[in-house]
Formats: C-alpha cells, structure tokens, sequence
C-alpha cells in the first residue's frame, strides 16, 4: 500500500521540492487506503488544498530566486562600481601626476625657453668673446670715427652688412653699432641663426623683394621672440604693395594662376546654366553635384598645358550649350579647351590638288573658322562676366592673385658708397653708373637696359672688377660683337691699367689655337676674359654636362607626371623626349679638350645683348606674327650657356647689356625674363611661354593678306597687354633702366628740329588718291589680294619721302625732303668745317640701287651744293668688316664728313660719335628701337660736341608726323615698363606699324586737327566701354532679377522639406547588414543599367525610409540616381557599382548642412536683390560724357571733311 503523501513529501527535500511530482494518482491511492473515512468533497479539497499548496512553493521559490539574483547583480554591481572607482582614482591619480610631470615640463621648457630668448635677443656677448676682425689682417691700419663711415667701408669691402667688422675698425661694441644703424639696417630672421649680430641687411635689400613672405615670416618670428622683431614687422607693413582689387585684374581662360577647380567650375555652370529643357534633373533637387566629380581638369605649370580627365559624348551636351558656344565642326568644350590653352580654332578641310603626292591638300575654312573664332569671343567674355560675380571666389582669387603677384616691392641700388679701388683717378663713374654697378653685385642677374650710347661699358667693368675683388666672382668673362673687342679691350686698360685680362679675337679661336685658349682661360686667375661672340658660340658643352641636365630633367617631370592633377599628355611627350635625348648622348662621343661647362666662369657678361632674342619658344599658339617655334641655334647655344652659369652659381652670374631690350613686341620681354629670371618665372608658374602670354597678353586671331598678297592667311597678332603694374614690378626686379641726359656726359639737343616739307599739288592728288583706295578697302570694292592697308602705309611713306618712289610720272622738285636735307647737311658742313664736324643721314625705305633711289640722289645733290664726294660714303659699301672700320675711323677723325646708311647697317654697334653734329631722319623708322638705336649713335658720351642737332624731315599731310607721335608713345610706354614707373593696366602693343582706316583718312586730309581727333576718338573709346560695361552689368542685373523669384520660391519649398527629412533620418537611422548592403547596391545597379533606355523613372528600392529612383535618361547608362521622401536627392554614381552605398550615405549624411546652405543662400539671395534693385535704381552713367564727345568729334570731323558714314 502506498504511503501517506505527507511521508512522501518529508522523505523528500525540505524545500518541498516533492509536491512538485504529486499527481492526483497519489490522491486516489491514498483516498482508496481510507475509503471509509473520506468524502468526494474531502478528497477536492485536499486536491485544491495541495494545488494551492504547489501555488505557493512556486512563488516562494521564484521569489528567493529573484531575490538571490538581485542581490548577486547588486552586489556584482557594487564589485564593479567599486573596480570602476578604483580605477577611476588611480587613472586621475595618474592624470594627475602626469599632468603636473607635464606642465613641469612645459614650465621649465617655458622658463628655459624664455631664458634662451633673453639671451640670444639681449646683445650681450660672453665675458671671454673676441672679434675675428680684431686680428684678421684685413682690418689692420684700418680705423674710421663714426659707425656710418664704417657702414660704408664695410659694404665697399664685402658688399653686404657685418656688424662684427665695423665694430671693429670703429672700436664701438656691437649693440651700439646696431643701435646707431637702426633704420638702415634690419635682422632677417631668416638668416640670423638665433645670433643678434648676424643677419643684419641693409634696409634697401631687407625692404625690398616678396616683402608678404617677409612679413608672414617677421610676424610668426616676432611672436615666437617676444616682440624681438616688432621693427621689422612695422617697416614691412609700410613696404608691402598695394593690393590689386578684381576690378583691375585681366583674367581670361587659361590664365596660369587660376586654379584647376574654378575652370571645372565654370564648364558646370558655362553647361548647365544654359539647359532650359526644364529637365527636374538635376536642377529642381537641393542638391547639386560638384563641378569637380563632373568635368575634372589637369593643369601642368611646366608646359603650361590645360586637359580635361573627363571623357564626354558632344551630343549629350544641352542643345543650348551645343547652340550657343559651339559650331557644327567644333563643339562647346573643344573651344573651351583651345581657349585654355591659348589656341586659336581654325577649321580645315581636306581638297584635291595636283600639286602633293597624296593628291589632297588641307586648306582653312575661312567661314566656319570666322564662326569658330566668334564662339571663343563669346565663351571668354561669358567666363570674364562669370568670373568675379560670386563674392567668395572674387575674394578668393583676390588673395591668390596678390599673394602670387603682388607681392614684390622694387629695391632701389645705391652705390654711392662705392670707391671702386683700381680704377684710373681721371675717370669718375657717373651716380646712375655706380648705382648700376652695385645692382650687379648685390642682384643674382642683371638687365642693364641703359639707352645707347649711356656708357654700358664703363658700368659692366667696373662691376666685374669689384666683384673679382669682393671675392663674389672667380672668374668673368664678358661676350661682345666682334667688332668692338679690340675697342673693348682700350677701353678697359684706360678704366683699370692694373688690370690682368685676356681678348679672344676669331684668330685666337682657330681650330688649331682653340683648345690652348680655352686651357689658358681656365687655368689661369685672369680679371677678365674678353670674347668675340663667334669666339663664345664655338665653345661647346660637355656630353657629361647634357647627360646630367637631361637626367634632372627627367626626374622631374616623372615626378610632375606622377601627380595625377598635373599629367597632361604634353607634359608625357616632352619625358619622351628627354628620355631619346637622354638615350641618343649615351653613344655620344665626349668633346676632347675644354668645355663650357668646365672652364668655371662665375660671371658672364653679354653686350648688346638684343642680338640674342631669335630663341626658340615651345609654344602650343598657332601663326603668331613675330614668334619662332625654331629660333636660332646661336640665340639656344647662349640660353644653353646662361643656364650653366647660373646653375654652377646658385642662379646667379648673368649680365646682360643692351639699350633695346624690346623691339618688336612686349613679348620681347618674356624673352629676357627666360634669360635672367627663369627660376622665379618658375615660382609664379609663368615659365612657359603660354602661361606668360595667359597672364599679361590678350591674342586677336584675323585673316589678313599674305606678303606675296596672294591669298588670306590666318594670323594672331598680340593686340593688348595686361597686368601691366605685376610685369613691370617682375621686370624692376632685374631690370636697370635708364635714360641720359646732358649731365651726364651726353651731348645736348633742344628737342627734334622738324623740316616741315609743304605738300606739292602732285603730293595732294596723291594723297587723295590714297584717302580713295582707303574708302574702296573699307566698303570692300577692292580685293584685298589687290589692295589693302598694308600696301597704303607703305605707299603713303614712299610719296611722304619722293613721289619718285611711287612712279616715273614725277620729276624733281625743291619740295621735297631730300632737297631740304641735302640743303641742312651742306649749310652745317660748311659751317662746321673748322671743327670737321660729321653728319649721319638715316633712310630705310630706298637704299643704293639701281635706277631711282635717294641715297644717290642726296649725294648727287651735296656734291652740287659743295660737299666733295670723297667727304661722302654710304655705310653699304663696306662689304667687309675692315671696310667698315676703315669708314668709322675715317667719320671718327673727319676725313669722312657725311655717312648716310639704313638703321640695321649704321644705328646698331656703331662708335662714330666723336665729332657728330647732326644727325637726320630722312624717313620715320618703322620701331621704337630704331628710333633709338639711330639716335644712339650721336647722343652718347666721348661726342666732342656740347649740343648736337637732330632733324626730322616731315611732308606736310603725309603719315610723317603721326607715325612719329605713335613712335614716341610706345618708346614712353617701354622706358615705363623697363624702368617700373609704368601705370596702365592695360596696352596696346607696340609692333603696329599699319595704320587704320580711320589713321589714314585723317591723315590724308592733312590738318593740325587730326592729334586732336585722336584724342577725343581715344576718350569717346574709354567712355563706350565703360557705358557698354555699365548696360552689360545692369542687363546682367535685370536678367538675374527675373529669374530670381524662381530661385526664391524654389530655395523656400525646399528648406522645410530637407529640414524634415534631415530630422527623419536622425530619428530613424537604422544600421544595415553587409548582406543587405550588398543586394540595395545590386538592386540600384541593374535598375540604372537597363538593357533599353528606360522613358520613365524606376523606383529601384527603398533605403532608410527614402526611396531610391532612377530617372528618366535616352542613354543606356545612368550616373545619377535620386533619394526621394519629402523632398529630392541626387546622388552620382561612376560606371561600376563600387562605392555607390558610400555616397548615398553621405548624402544623407549631408541633409543637416543642406538645409543650413540653403538657409544660408536664401538670406544671400535676398541681400543680393536688395544690392541689385539699389544698383538699378541709381540714374548716373556715363551718356553725357559721350555725347559730349560725339558733338566734339562730329566738329572735327566736319572741320576736317571726313564724312559722317566714315
């Protein structure tokens, strides 16, 4: 029989664990063992008495179970809160400690600092300290009283500051000597080395060059050293340049120091701004992408070459952009890209000729080119309109463009302190001169661009000579016409007769006597080396030399290449052609004997040196007039030559001399820069001829005749230049110019004599046959195969110097300008036959020749009026050098009297100064620098003569005096640019030597009106363009104002909805698996490369509560999708779908500062409507000023007979 329940449940546990396994079969067995006893009611309540029972045993032990687990997390929470606050004390404890260890250090660090500062700033030198010079034998018998005199004699000593040496030989300590020099000298903190007598430059040097580096600099070191250098922070402030506002910088498409991301953003705008399709994408989203993922640009300073990294289907391009920028033969961004490159579009076709083996030839298209150059107008003024109209990027700009090129302040040399020890007593160098000689020494290249005839000799002696005694130069050698070495030589012995110098004439330079001359000159301590120039350009260059500069030369550009921003494909063609050349020299056989390279010159000296301007340019711009892609091999053997030097001396070592540095055109001046500045051209990004012209020269591309005037041909002159301030400062910086007068040792003149010429009545009806063939050139009835200004202007001065130069129709007449010459000429030289005074007579156009020419003709007529024909000589009849020589000392000594020549044979190198006494300009030279260059052969020093004369010979009606006023001005606008004091910004350039249309039908006329004219016609110009300027911008104003509600009511839709989707998408953030990641980024990727072009957008799938949409595209490929809630996202995606997650993310991400940007722009587009609609309400312009002007022109013209519709 089964035991009583109540046995069980104590044999069990004493928890009562047992009543968990009573069942109500235990019931009933004890129920059956006591039948009897027990009721039905009495066995359910024992059953519910049990089951309540087991209700409570339950919750009793869920209970102590909870309870037991509460107090195990408390008290493992107590455990933990107590490690944490253990650890929390030892790791501030730690803090603490390393926190103290730390300011202990700083403090004594500080302290240390601060004491290290007080020393080396105190002037106090050590109790034991002793100055070098106090025993150096220099200084020995050498005592001046005042510290200025010894400031003095130390710069004429060493040519720069040593505070050591002038306290020595004053006897002053060297606080006192700094203090009492204060002002006139300043510590580079560049160069002091923490030694408060070191450093030290004189206040000309330190207060001149980048002086915005120099501040940046003084002002970081003067906080670092406790105000030591707060002098030197205030001078600079009061030295720095101007700043140049947007207003006064060309710009243009290509220029060099544009930045690649403004170009990218300008082809986005130039692009979509013109989509007026209505699109919605991307143009009514929030978000638009950058201009940079869209048309990436590289731009690569060396060559100066610009190219997209962006591939592009001319067709997908807007139908607006296509329209309006582009031709049928050249699309929008092809034009953009030529323009970047300052390239001209010229469109060619391909037509049959019998004349080449292939059967074909290529001409251009005159048309569609014409259209083509038209677009690139249009893009450049839409990109100069674009440019400066955003405030942050004009500011920008601003500040790139000044700190690159408006940094530099001009240094002013003077060399009075010079004494110039060896040179003879009897020769006194003039203030300009020494002023020259001390830019030489303190300057690392010099371009001395005195005028002819200034005494450039005297100057590049004397500087050789001291900078062979300051011990700055080992070596000098000087590189001259080969005419003049043996009057270089004279010259040299009379200035220094001490002097140890060696001339190398072509008789020293045979191949015989070659190698033991160039031995000679490097193995000996000559003072100077005198060189013929053909003497020079037979030296050659060493095959170790090249090997090495190509070597560097590549490993530059593959470390150019490298970068991916800047590796053009030019940039790849040029290491290819290093990499051939440097190929090609390995199987080169090394000269034998002495090479350039290693002859150690430490100075090179060039006169004259316009004679090497002919070097070849690498250049992308096509049929520029005056520029040679090929040069000369003798002007690259001296660029070749240059380099060396400058490269052996840390670039320093040039001088060139000449008095014409530019001739035929502003780029003249690039040619020089190439020469002396080639390292900062290279700072400024400006080394490449290309980038130079982007930066200061603006092309006009035309079809003009050809000089056979056969056909057109396609031509690109320089029409103007800009930036002119920024390339003067660069040019002062190595430029020492200088115009003469009679203090100076040069004759004086009263000014031109004019022998005017009254017009015949043959002259007039040649004049207005002239005025005729202009109107039939400007209406177009003529050809201009047959006629055209070109042809007039070298009419008009043919009939302006004898009608017999036009035709044999017209005979002799005493009207004329070489009867009037020839008159002047033999009344002078009879006047002057005591003295043996000379005569030069300058004519270009009609030179010795058979049958009618003026050189015989003035002859003819001075032989009739008593000069003897001995007396007479042209300069063309020395054919040989011995002959002209033979000549000019004859002219130096009187024997010849009158020597009549053209400006290329007599009015370059020639020495006949000694008894002129009149020169005369028999016609109007076609260059500012033969205009010089002839006058330099009379108004120059060694001229017996205390005044000269000089006679123009001007036709009355003719284009004489004109052509002479616009000779003049562009000769004032060179001496401003060489000599820095030039205050345009913008110029026309100087090589124009045709005449206009409306030059020639006032000049015809003939009437003391036409300067007048000229000056209204030039301030009409001025005030058109700032009228046109003023309506462009006020157009540009209305047009933005129109369309700005748009923009206004569109900004104001869009704030709310991305302020809710930003909010959104902060609530609602979720994190997303690797695997879901991967199947959204599948998902978008087949529903944006459909196997047909979709018409309609595809919802993709959905992601963080946004919908992922691809639009509506014609192409298969699509590079956009759009996230859509509230409002529209778009987002780019490449080719592929790799990164495609990372950039949704980040737009989402960017939601909170979209919604700011646009809050932002909403307030700038209101300010700016406030600022246009105050702009247009403003009345003033410049309409009276111009009509001011027309009524003044209209009177003139009308007093002059010119016809309104001309």
């Amino acid at each position: 029989m089964p035991e009583k329940p109540g046995k069980t449940e104590k044999k069990d546990t004493e928890d009562g664990s047992a009543y968990k396994q009573l069942s109500i079969f235990d019931v009933m067995n004890a129920v059956d063992s006591c039948a009897e006893d027990i009721s039905v009611s009495d066995i359910d309540y024992m059953i519910s008495l049990l089951q309540n029972k087991k209700k409570e045993i339950h919750e009793e032990e869920r209970s102590k179970r909870e309870e037991a687990e509460r107090r195990a997390a408390i008290q493992r929470r107590r455990e933990r809160e107590e490690k944490e606050r253990i650890l929390r004390e030892q790791k501030a404890e730690e803090e603490r400690r390393r926190r103290e260890e730390r300011e202990r250090q700083e403090a004594e660090a500080k302290r240390k600092e601060e004491e290290h500062i007080a020393e080396v700033t105190s002037m106090e030198l050590p109790m034991d300290w002793e100055n070098f010079f106090d025993t150096d034998p220099s200084t020995v018998d050498v005592h001046v009283e005042s510290i200025s005199d010894g400031f003095i004699k130390c710069l004429n000593t060493f040519g720069y500051v040593d505070i050591e040496y002038i306290a020595s030989i004053t006897g002053k300590d060297y606080k006192t000597v700094i203090k009492k020099l204060q002002g006139s000298i300043y510590q580079n903190p560049e160069k002091w080395g923490e030694c408060f007598f070191k450093g030290w430059e004189t206040a000309e040097e330190y207060l001149s060059g980048n002086v915005r580096h120099k501040l940046k600099v003084a002002r970081e070191e003067n906080q670092c050293y406790n105000g030591y250098f707060k002098k030197n922070v205030k001078a600079l402030e009061k030295a720095l340049p101007p700043s140049v506002s947007a207003e006064n910088i060309y710009v243009t498409l290509g220029s060099p120091w544009l930045p690649t991301d403004v170009i990218e953003d300008f082809i986005y705008w130039i692009i979509n701004n013109n989509d007026k399709s209505g699109n919605k994408y991307p143009f009514w989203s929030s978000y638009t992408p950058s201009s940079r993922s869209n048309y990436p640009v590289k731009h690569d300073e060396i060559t100066g070459t610009w190219e997209f990294d962006f591939r592009y289907n001319e067709w997908d391009l807007p139908y607006e952009f296509r329209n309006e920028y582009g031709t049928s033969r050249r699309d929008g961004l092809e034009i953009i890209l030529r323009t970047l490159n300052q390239q001209s579009v010229v469109i060619t076709d391909s037509v049959k000729s019998p004349y080449t083996k292939s059967g074909k030839q290529t001409v251009i298209n005159k048309n569609e080119t014409v259209l083509a150059i038209e677009k690139q107008k249009h893009l450049i003024s839409k990109f100069q309109q674009w440019i400066w109209s955003d405030k942050k990027r004009k500011s920008r700009l601003e500040e790139i463009y000044e700190e690159k090129y408006a940094s530099v302040k001009q240094r002013h040399f003077d060399g009075g302190f010079l004494e110039l020890p060896g040179l003879d007593p009897a020769i006194t160098l003039y203030p300009y001169q020494k002023n020259a000689v001390a830019r030489i020494l303190f300057s690392s290249n010099t371009l001395l661009a005195h005028d002819v005839g200034s005494g450039k000799t005297f100057i590049m002696i004397a500087a050789g000579m001291e900078l062979k005694r300051l011990k700055m130069s080992t070596r000098n050698l000087y590189v001259v016409p080969n005419n003049i070495v043996g009057q270089w030589r004279h010259i040299f012995y009379s200035m220094y007769p001490d002097a140890y110098i060696r001339c190398i004439e072509a008789k020293d330079f045979t191949p015989t006597k070659r190698e033991a001359t160039l031995e000679d000159i490097r193995d000996n301590d000559y003072d100077a080396v005198i060189m013929a120039y053909s003497c020079f350009s037979k030296i050659p260059i060493s095959v170790k030399y090249r090997q090495e500069e190509l070597h560097q030369t590549r490993q530059e550009l593959e470390e150019l290449s490298r970068d991916r921003n800047k590796s053009t494909k030019k940039l790849k063609r040029r290491l290819e052609k290093v990499q051939d050349k440097e190929n090609e020299l390995w199987g080169e056989k090394e000269e034998e004997g002495v090479c350039f390279d290693q002859l150690g010159i430490t100075r090179l000296f060039v006169d004259e040196a316009h004679n090497f301007k002919n070097v070849p340019i690498d250049t992308k711009i096509e049929r520029v007039m005056g520029i040679s892609s090929t040069g000369s091999a003798k002007c690259q053997d001296m660029m070749d030559k240059v380099h060396i030097v400058q490269h052996q001396n840390a670039g320093r070592g040039v001088v060139f001399a000449t008095g014409t540095p530019i001739t035929n055109s502003i780029t003249d001046a690039y040619i020089m820069q190439s020469y002396l500045q080639g390292a900062e051209l290279a700072i400024l990004d400006l080394q490449s001829f290309d980038s130079w012209v982007g930066m200061f020269a603006e092309k006009n591309t035309n079809f003009e005749i050809d000089v056979d005037t056969s056909n057109y041909r396609l031509a690109t002159r320089f029409a103007k230049f800009h930036n002119i301030p920024e390339l003067t400062t660069m040019l002062a910086t190595v430029a020492d110019f200088h115009q003469m007068d009679e203090t100076q040792g040069v004759p004086d003149h009263d000014g031109y004599n004019d022998i005017i010429v009254h017009k015949t009545r043959d002259f007039s009806q040649y004049l207005k046959y002239i005025s005729e063939r202009a109107d039939d050139v400007r209406n177009s009835r003529v050809s201009r195969t047959d006629d055209n200004m070109l042809k007039i202007t070298t009419d008009g001065r043919k009939a302006a110097l004898d009608l017999r130069l036009i035709g044999d129709d017209y005979g002799f007449t005493t009207a004329s300008k070489v009867f009037m010459c020839a008159e002047n000429v033999s009344w002078i030289y009879k006047c002057a036959m005591q003295d043996l005074s000379t005569q030069l007579v300058f004519c270009d156009t009609s030179t010795p020749k058979e049958g009618f020419n003026i050189y015989d003709e003035l002859k003819g007529l001075l032989i009739k009026m008593g000069v003897p024909a001995h007396e007479i000589a042209y300069v063309h009849d020395a054919t040989t050098e011995s002959k002209r020589e033979r000549i000019f000392e004859d002219m130096r000594q009187g024997v010849i009297r009158v020597l009549i020549g053209s400006t290329f044979k007599l009015g370059l190198g020639v020495n006949v100064q000694n008894k002129l006494i009149a020169l005369h300009h028999l016609d109007v030279p076609w260059r500012p620098a033969d205009m010089v260059q002839r006058e330099g052969r009379i108004l120059r020093q060694g001229n017996e003569n205390d005044k000269v004369f000089i006679y123009r010979y001007i036709t009355e009606g003719s284009f004489d005096a004109y052509s002479w006023q616009l000779l003049e001005t562009k000769q004032r606008f060179i001496a401003d640019l060489l000599s820095g004091t030039a205050d345009d910004r913008n110029v026309a350039d100087v090589d124009d030597a045709v005449l206009n249309y409306a030059e020639v039908k006032a000049l015809a006329v003939g009437n003391p009106l036409i300067k007048k004219r000229v000056e209204v016609a030039n301030e009409l110009s001025k005030y058109l363009i700032l009228q046109n300027r003023l309506t462009n911008q006020r157009g540009l104003y209305e047009m933005e104002l129109a369309e700005l509600p748009k923009k206004l009511e569109r900004i104001e839709k869009l704030i709310p909805l991305t302020k809710e989707d930003a909010e959104f998408y902060a609530a609602n953030k979720q994190e997303y698996t690797a695997d879901e990641r991967r199947d959204i980024r599948t998902m978008i990727y087949q529903a944006s490369h459909p196997e047909e072009p979709t018409k309609e957008e595809v919802v993709a799938t959905n992601y963080q509560g946004f919908e992922i949409v691809v639009p509506e595209r014609v192409s298969v490929v699509h590079s956009v999708i759009i996230l859509r809630r509230s409002g529209s996202y778009m987002v780019e995606l490449g080719s592929s779908d790799i990164g495609g997650m990372t950039k949704i993310d980040r737009c989402l991400n960017d939601l909170e500062k979209r919604y700011e940007d646009l809050v932002k722009k909403l307030d700038d587009l209101n300010t700016r409507k406030t600022f246009m609609e105050r702009e247009l309400s403003k009345e003033n312009d410049y309409s009276e000023d111009i009509e001011r002007c027309k009524m003044r022109l209209a009177d003139i013209d009308h007093r002059l007979g010119v016809d309104k519709e001309d």
